[in-house]
């Protein structure tokens, strides 16, 4: 029986996984991730925090698989994308707090960049690396002395678990604003007007490829580690979406939506981003991803905030309580609206209270809000493509029913939501699996749904509601109306 290492580092916590050759989970372990906020903007996460509870969950998924290092043919990495830090290539220290993707402390900087023609926002990682070889002393020390190593999560996972290796996919580095996507290489330019150099940077290496072993003095054994990618591009690969017009979303803290766009560089509407899916055998499969910056934390903020629930898994039975959300409607803008509005401006709305409102018609609102706003992402995405015949849905919050046939209902398209809830480790797995030939085609054809939800209700309702709603989500943007 072959044994596969995934591990998941995202943005709230690190998970590893270990599956055999069928995709059978044989044991799983989670840490959270200690996240601080040391001033307004900034989102830092410690190095040596993210180091050692990648180690500590690789031993309890491995105890609990019943196995050892040593029983392990191959590891795949995925990881919460543009996300950045540095450390001594020589001493695998790290030099500087790891910046968070959310991080917007050199938004300044990104703008004045993106003004001048880059593609850089305040999201990605380019402009937060500047930030840390020009304000942290040690970084700066290291780079004069050619010992300076800056890369995102996967990078860093790699380093102390690969004996020091600086590495990241063109999947991951096609996020950063580091990338050419003409080139499927570094942007010179862009390193030049950041005053980077190369040898700072991960090498490029293909999603699915044997890159580096594990460090014998880790797991006990030199285990070849084969798939790398970003989170949202591994769970593409790992729900089987291989060929152009599939497309997935995953549903976690927000949502993210994408569409395989095959070879070529492929531009959805406004809002969405053309990505590289992934990198194997020397071709690059493209990908079009679009974001709904709200999602499962919505329904979090219902328990959290407002107290209407003791637990997120009883949101989908309070909101089918209820026929209907009683002319309560809601645009879940916490932080903003990602695509198409682009509004970060944005804030949440409930409207359409009465005395006659409960709190089932408050929580049905909400999901119905996410479940709108998953449409407008998604029709955005596919905006200059067919619809696929599907959208394959994996995350956190893809377990609550209600919100999936919502989806269904909105989109009026079957959402196929995946029996393995964390697309990404699969993902990984996969092109680990791939890369030392357990599986030829990373289970291409091994996408199992737990269950399908198909549309329910009528075209004319479909058309309605979606008139409604973007009339609505469009004033809360401030933009007016969007047009699908």
């Amino acid at each position: 029986m072959a044994h596969i290492l995934a591990i998941d580092a995202g943005t709230t916590g690190v998970r590893a996984i270990v599956f055999d050759e069928s995709r059978t989970v044989l044991g799983a372990s989670y840490r959270e991730l200690t996240t601080t906020y040391p001033r307004s903007a900034w989102v830092e996460q410690d190095p040596a925090h993210v180091r050692d509870a990648t180690l500590a969950v690789i031993r309890s998924a491995l105890d609990a698989a019943d196995i050892s290092g040593g029983d392990l043919d191959a590891i795949g990495i995925a990881n919460q994308r543009s996300s950045i830090c540095a450390w001594d290539r020589k001493t695998l220290e790290p030099l500087a707090p790891l910046i968070n993707w959310q991080d917007t402390r050199a938004a300044e900087r990104a703008d004045e960049m993106a003004a001048r023609g880059f593609l850089c926002t305040p999201g990605m990682a380019i402009s937060k690396a500047e930030w840390i070889v020009k304000e942290i002393a040690a970084a700066a020390e290291a780079a004069k002395a050619g010992r300076l190593a800056i890369g995102g999560v996967e990078s860093w996972i790699c380093a102390f678990l690969g004996g020091g290796v600086n590495v990241t996919d063109h999947a991951s580095a096609s996020t950063t604003g580091f990338y050419s996507h003409l080139e499927n290489d570094y942007d010179d330019a862009v390193l030049e007007a950041f005053s980077l150099e190369r040898t700072m940077l991960p090498e490029l290496v293909e999603s699915s490829t044997i890159f580096a072993h594990s460090s014998e003095a880790i797991l006990g054994a030199a285990v070849p580690i084969g798939g790398i990618s970003g989170d949202q591009q591994a769970s593409l690969f790992g729900l089987g979406c291989r060929d152009e017009g599939q497309a997935k979303c995953t549903f976690g803290t927000a949502a993210m939506i994408e569409l395989n766009s095959g070879p070529n560089i492929t531009m959805g509407g406004e809002g969405t981003y053309p990505l590289v899916g992934w990198r194997a055998s020397g071709t690059t499969v493209w990908c079009v991803e679009g974001a709904v910056i709200t999602a499962g934390a919505a329904v979090q903020w219902l328990r959290d905030g407002l107290g209407l629930l003791d637990s997120i898994d009883q949101s989908a039975e309070v909101a089918r309580s209820v026929a209907d959300s009683g002319g309560v409607w809601a645009v879940p803008a916490f932080q903003g609206l990602g695509t198409p509005y682009g509004a970060p401006q944005a804030r949440a709305e409930i409207c359409g209270l009465s005395r006659g409102a409960n709190r089932a018609h408050i929580v049905r609102a909400v999901l119905e809000g996410v479940a709108q706003r998953v449409v407008d992402a998604a029709n955005t995405v596919w905006q200059t493509a067919e619809p696929p015949a599907s959208l394959r849905a994996d995350g956190g919050a893809s377990r609550n029913d209600f919100l999936m046939q919502r989806v269904a209902d909105f989109l009026g398209i079957p959402v196929e939501r995946s029996n393995q809830s964390d697309g990404s480790a699969l993902g990984a797995a996969a092109l680990a699996a791939m890369s030392t030939g357990i599986s030829d085609d990373g289970w291409a054809s091994g996408f199992v749904a737990d269950r399908v939800f198909e549309p329910s209700i009528s075209d004319d309702e479909r058309a309605t509601s979606r008139e409604q709603w973007v009339e609505r989500a469009g004033r809360t943007a401030g933009a007016g109306q969007v047009k699908e």
